[in-house]
């Protein structure tokens, strides 16, 4: 289920912060498991009615025992495992002596077409979950429905299992089969069984009688990777027999795997004018054939402009299980694939994962002579020189610059790339004149652009629908939508290499936010189709573990996994000239990868910035101690994360509760917790009792991302309605982010006080709510100049820039006021910020030129009684004695 989908659908759970992020995340956070200590009946906090009436449909009845009979803060959360994820909260409508029931049609969730709902039992408005943290599923093969059409399932506080009564039987079923090594076989069953095979390509090699829920069957020979196995189970009491195919993912793990398949060659289409030499990896494989088209669209796309006619070549199978084949002639331009043949499919057409190039929709791999789609001026060997501390980067998306009214461009470039870097672009209102896109984001003065993903989506790039774009298709390749020609891959290719030409030549970094931690869809993907059970994480009954939120998640711990996402890094890096990477739920690739992706990446830019969400979007099988979280952050070589720590001090924002008040929005009182860590934040660290990362190379202050509300909207949703505090709580808070040490961050639009009209989770929402309104900039005229300033003094003055900031914050006026001395060469800065609790604090003006006041209140210089404002930021400059 996707994350970006649910995660961030709901923010009102407690944020690690991550753990971002879901979703799709992206401030997204895997709750806590909710276990209960009784099993006394208690009487029940709520008053539902009685089942009694059914609906005139097959449905579902799902009943829910709390030993407590606190039911009233707890829902349901329900999903198609094989649809698209449009879930929210489902309440419980009705009650029996057992507990509450939530019932409902089994059509409200779509088709089902895998005989599977996904359930998660949670606290309303929270992510807490009862019972397990992992996704659960009702396999409705498993129950009978009754004489209404209705399938009973029970469930119980404190309990993993799927019951069919309320007396706690379960179905007959095999939990769990999966190779322990070469060969053991481990079996784990729901009932007791009284026999078992072991067959392997479905002739059984090993029987026994058993008794007992589980077993282990130990093999004559070893597990052959070619070969599929299952084991046939048959159970005690009701004599069914009940088969179940063997993982061979813990096989993938062994040493003796790496040492026979691991392959440090290249993968992919490798081009030159006289010939291309295919190379795929997949040793489970017995054959693969090479298909080579002179269309990139299918016949099913458009009948007009597609073409299905193909050249097919048997690639030949060589050391580490690598297929090759290679072909005479100059293919550049010319579009392929693979279909593959081996015991878990049969002739499946596929994309090779390395393709650096497609055409519509990601159908078909594109042979590309990168040469020939460089722009006028392009040097990919010449990198822009930044100290990431003096950063500032825009956060935005391709769409969002140029899909409002307002941006007033060509209407050929809305929604492109061309459209993202169109110069001369302007919007007025009466005698204002308000440049816009390309030129508002120079003007703004931003050193660094985070585009959301721009790699290939799983979506119709032809008829435009809004979407993050967090569903991984084509990891190289560059995403269509955004083109003038998406049925043409070379034309996609040209135009990004235009969009970072124009903003390198403004010195402006492009950043590219990138989503190695999961795909759109495991199953039946290219990684799955050439090899299978090895791309993904599995839990231990052999489904896809899901610590992203969106179904699945990448085993970036395997060799050649790494290896793809290295060398994905690097192409990207290398080919687009890119300035660095935001990694998506980084919590969910291994340190060892992360720290191989920063070094070969500095290999070719020295100066690249990486960095990530230091969270997971759910329970992963990926050790703790292994994860690129914020716990092993002083372990993280050459990139750094996000410091949410201070973002929920200022604001309270990701999951947190909507009503949850930070530094910027308590009127009341101030938390010594969030006073500490502010101060750790603005020299530059993540503050954490146990676990402090001080560098600030390696922290991203920020208050609001793509991910969740903007930050008017968040300061608007936790109660503030009163339109003038708003205002200068917005700007407050983004004040202390461009005058604190380490990585600047700022989501597009704040500058203009920027609303998504209260939506948290814009993921797929109109241009209505995401597109840039640069009509906000007419009215908002003073906020816009006060970022414009701040953004120039975070990129120029020195103590903003250290390796070993020594900043003294003063916290005073019970938390109200924050003060603290800044040097610039020979100059020194005062810098003041007060909140609602500031209440006629004064400072001496006598001695300081003012450089910034955010409320702009015409300050007289030398006043020596001057008094502070709530949410006024104050820059002042010492004068020379």
């Amino acid at each position: 289920m996707n994350i970006i989908k649910r995660l961030l659908v709901l923010l009102f759970a407690l944020a690690m912060i991550f753990t971002v992020v879901a979703c799709n995340t992206t401030d997204k956070q895997p709750g806590t498991t909710q276990t209960e200590t009784t099993e006394t009946p208690s009487k029940s906090d709520v008053d539902y009615p009685e089942l009694t009436e059914y609906l005139n449909e097959d449905s579902v009845a799902i009943h829910y025992h709390r030993g407590d009979g606190k039911y009233a803060n707890w829902c349901l959360w329900l999903w198609d495992p094989q649809g698209d994820d449009d879930s929210e909260e489902d309440v419980f409508n009705y009650q029996d002596e057992n507990g509450v029931i939530a019932y409902y049609p089994i059509s409200k969730f779509g088709d089902l077409t895998g005989g599977k709902l996904g359930i998660i039992i949670k606290r309303v408005g929270s992510w807490t979950k009862d019972g397990t943290e992992n996704d659960r599923f009702i396999e409705f093969s498993k129950f009978t429905k009754d004489e209404h059409g209705v399938y009973h399932v029970y469930f119980f506080g404190g309990d993993a299992g799927i019951y069919q009564t309320k007396d706690k039987t379960m179905a007959d079923s095999i939990e769990s089969a999966v190779f322990d090594n070469e060969k053991t076989i481990s079996v784990s069953c729901t009932n007791t069984i009284k026999s078992y095979e072991v067959l392997k390509d479905n002739v059984a090699i090993l029987s026994s009688d058993a008794s007992g829920k589980s077993f282990t069957a130990v093999l004559e020979a070893p597990a052959d990777l070619k070969s599929t196995y299952k084991v046939r189970v048959t159970f005690e009491n009701s004599k069914e027999t009940l088969e179940k195919a063997v993982s061979l993912y813990n096989l993938f793990s062994l040493p003796v795997f790496d040492e026979e398949y691991e392959y440090s060659g290249e993968l992919g289409a490798i081009y030159s004018e006289k010939e291309t030499t295919f190379k795929v990896w997949s040793p489970v494989s017995d054959k693969i054939v090479l298909r080579i088209y002179n269309n990139g669209t299918p016949t099913s796309v458009s009948k007009t402009l597609g073409d299905d006619t193909y050249e097919s070549y048997e690639m030949t199978k060589g050391e580490k299980g690598v297929f090759s084949y290679t072909l005479s002639g100059n293919l550049h331009g010319k579009y392929y694939t693979y279909v593959v043949y081996n015991s878990s499919f049969n002739g499946v057409e596929i994309v090779d994962p390395y393709a650096k190039g497609a055409g519509v929709n990601g159908l078909r791999g594109l042979i590309v002579n990168f040469k020939e789609t460089n722009p006028e001026g392009w040097n990919p060997t010449v990198f822009l020189n930044t100290d990431r501390k003096s950063l500032v980067v825009y956060e935005t998306h391709v769409s969002d610059v140029t899909s409002h009214d307002t941006w007033g461009g060509t209407a050929a470039n809305k929604r492109k790339y061309l459209g993202l870097i169109e110069p001369g672009t302007i919007y007025q209102a009466g005698n204002i004149t308000i440049k816009t896109g390309f030129d508002h984001i120079v003007e703004l003065g931003v050193n660094a652009v985070q585009l959301l993903p721009i790699f290939d989506q799983a979506n119709d790039e032809v008829n435009y629908s809004f979407n993050w774009g967090y569903n991984p298709l084509n990891y190289n390749v560059v995403e269509g939508l955004y083109s003038s020609n998406p049925y043409d891959g070379l034309v996609r290719i040209n135009e990004l290499k235009q969009v970072v030409q124009a903003f390198k030549d403004k010195n402006i970094l492009t950043i590219m936010d990138v989503v190695y931690n999961h795909v759109n869809g495991a199953n039946g993907s290219n990684f799955d189709v050439l090899m299978p059970n090895y791309y993904f994480r599995y839990n231990k009954d052999g489904s896809l573990s899901n610590g992203s939120g969106c179904g699945n998640e990448v085993a970036s711990e395997r060799s050649m996994v790494r290896k793809f996402i290295v060398d994905s890094c690097k192409f990207w890096c290398q080919e687009y000239n890119l300035g660095g990477f935001r990694f998506d739920l980084m919590g969910l690739i291994d340190i060892d990868t992360m720290n191989m992706v920063a070094q070969e990446c500095k290999k070719i830019n020295p100066d690249i910035v990486i960095y990530g969400e230091p969270w997971q979007g759910g329970t992963s099988p990926l050790s703790a101690g292994e994860a690129a979280t914020q716990a092993n952050g002083n372990r993280f070589v050459g990139y750094g994360q996000f410091n949410d720590q201070m973002r929920d001090a200022l604001i309270k924002g990701g999951l947190n509760d909507k009503s949850s008040k930070g530094w910027i929005t308590n009127t009341d009182y101030a938390f010594q917790s969030d006073l500490t860590v502010i101060s750790y934040g603005i020299n530059g660290a993540t503050y954490k009792s146990n676990n402090t990362i001080s560098d600030p190379d390696k922290n991203v202050t920020y208050v609001t991302c793509h991910d969740n509300y903007t930050l008017y909207d968040r300061i608007k949703a936790c109660g503030i309605t009163n339109e003038d505090t708003i205002r200068k709580m917005a700007m407050l808070a983004n004040s202390l982010v461009l005058t604190s040490n380490g990585t600047a961050f700022i989501l597009s639009g704040e500058e203009m006080l920027r609303t998504k009209q209260g939506d948290n989770n814009s993921y797929k929402s109109p241009d209505s709510i995401n597109g840039l309104n640069y009509g906000m900039l007419v009215k908002n005229q003073d906020i816009y100049q006060n970022y414009i300033k701040l953004i120039e003094f975070k990129k120029t003055i020195d103590d903003l820039h250290q390796k070993n900031p020594d900043i003294k914050v003063e916290m005073i006026e019970e938390g109200g006021v924050i003060r603290y001395t800044l040097k610039d060469g020979d100059d020194t800065y005062l810098v003041i910020h007060a909140n609602g609790l500031c209440k006629g604090y004064t400072v001496d003006l006598s001695h300081y030129t003012v450089v910034l006041d955010t409320l702009n209140t015409n300050i007289d210089d030398g006043n020596n009684s001057y008094v502070v404002s709530a949410f006024q930021t104050l820059i002042l400059q010492q004068n020379s004695k």
